[in-house]
């Protein structure tokens, strides 16, 4: 299977390639971001006075950072997402904008064409001064009918952050497609790292996503015969109830685009398991401290998002 390295502004440039090619082919898997690890984020010490910031969501809600103190006292909150680093708190940002499309038709640009969207992310104090770009999808809309480009912070851990970009394009095809990239954001490094090549034991998650593929496959004796491995996309940090942290692996597999899941790009299937892996550098966040726990245990039904230590 063809595996592709995924740089800036490249994303809707190789999307706009693959849905212009949609037919009978089945395109490869999206690709995963393939970069040189940068220097492990600061630790918290256990024994450092500091508030701690916790974001997360309460049902269908946006985003919300509490601060919470050790004892568990809640001293603040705010919308959005707040990460604390030691250059400072940074607050998590999302613009949308619109690009102009050419259009794919043999007649050249379409006057009548409506505007495509993009979506810019990135990582500032709240003064938004010395912003970290973390999503920067470009304005190539050459090519395309309609496209449309999300962001979706996952999770974080400490200053990780686990950001997923998908983009539906329609290029003049049998269909539109979505095409879905990864990647792993290092708010101390203020850059993008790669662990996913890490992963100890992926040829053994592999085969565990692969015979989850084939149970719920539509036809299970031609998923058996499929010679495409599932490949590793994404790893997703999950916190338990009490804000215990594992780090799940997500595979995808090439199939036919009506038997897309959509849970990765178009003409694919996934399955996410857990990696019984915890990455060095993840280590002292995977035990919460006491005014995680206190916070959850008062706050029911609240989707633990990430947290990190002021």
């Amino acid at each position: 299977m063809m595996h592709v390295s995924v740089r800036p502004f490249a994303l809707l440039a190789a999307s706009i390639a693959l849905a212009s090619a949609c037919g009978g082919n089945r395109p490869a898997v999206a690709p995963a971001v393939d970069l040189a690890a940068g220097p492990r984020a600061t630790p918290p010490e256990a024994e450092r006075d500091g508030d701690v910031l916790v974001w997360g969501k309460q049902g269908d809600g946006r985003p919300m950072t509490y601060r919470v103190a050790d004892d568990g006292h809640v001293l603040g909150e705010e919308p959005g997402i707040v990460i604390a680093t030691s250059r400072g708190e940074l607050v998590w940002r999302e613009r949308e904008a619109e690009i102009k499309l050419t259009g794919c038709g043999e007649g050249g640009p379409l006057e009548s064409l409506g505007p495509g969207t993009v979506t810019h992310a990135w990582l500032g104090p709240r003064d938004d001064q010395a912003r970290q770009v973390v999503v920067d999808p470009g304005e190539d809309g050459d090519g395309a009918g309609e496209l449309s480009h999300r962001v979706e912070l996952l999770g974080s851990v400490g200053p990780y952050l686990f950001v997923r970009e998908d983009v539906f394009i329609f290029a003049c095809g049998a269909h539109g497609n979505t095409a879905a990239s990864f990647k792993l954001w290092d708010a101390e490094a203020g850059k993008e790292i790669d662990l996913m090549h890490h992963l100890p034991n992926k040829d053994a998650l592999a085969r565990s996503a692969e015979s989850l593929l084939d149970e719920g496959d539509r036809d299970p004796e031609e998923a058996r015969q499929q010679e495409d491995v599932p490949e590793l996309v994404q790893i997703l940090p999950v916190h338990g109830e009490r804000g215990g942290l594992r780090i799940d692996a997500q595979f995808a597999r090439a199939d036919c685009y009506v038997c897309s899941d959509g849970l990765w790009s178009g003409y694919t299937r996934s399955a996410i398991v857990p990696s019984e892996w915890m990455p060095e550098r993840f280590a002292p966040w995977s035990t919460p401290p006491v005014a995680v726990v206190k916070f959850l245990q008062s706050h029911p039904g609240f989707a633990l998002g990430g947290w990190s230590r002021s």
